[in-house]
């Protein structure tokens, strides 16, 4: 995979999965989850925001972004929603780890996905946290954790 094959990758993905976050994040919002829905509002637009990056750094490289986006699958059962991420995440880690070495000649981009992984590491973080506390206390207890102030 080249360098501009994986920047649009990126973008696709990060499009993709943002569109994704948005739609749970309101069915989550209309269940009475706030508190969760927020958060995965927020991680919405964090992914949104990371595909912008992406293309306009394709643009600064002379490249024209393309308007694609990975289909992900949209949860109504919280834990799956959650196991989705965590295993997404999982993955998408050693990928992003894997691909800086394409990018050694190149410090803007390389730092971009550094930062990229950071977040992403945060995320699978938050994510793992929150299926170790389901396991914890229920599930039951878990979404009445969850529900609006």
């Amino acid at each position: 995979m080249t360098k501009i094959e994986f920047l649009q990758s990126l973008a696709k993905g990060w499009f993709g999965n943002s569109q994704q976050h948005s739609i749970q994040a309101e069915i989550l919002k209309q269940r009475g989850f706030g508190k969760l829905a927020d958060k995965i509002a927020s991680e919405s637009d964090e992914e949104w925001d990371e595909a912008k990056k992406v293309n306009a750094r394709l643009i600064e490289l002379g490249e024209t972004p393309k308007v694609e986006l990975v289909e992900y699958p949209v949860f109504t059962d919280v834990k799956e929603m959650l196991e989705y991420d965590c295993k997404d995440a999982a993955q998408a880690l050693p990928e992003m780890s894997k691909a800086l070495a394409l990018f050694e000649d190149d410090y803007i981009s390389k730092n971009m996905i550094e930062e990229f992984i950071v977040d992403e590491q945060d995320h699978f973080n938050w994510v793992k946290q929150h299926l170790s506390l389901i396991e914890e206390i229920g599930m039951e207890n878990y979404l009445i954790e969850q529900l609006s102030d």
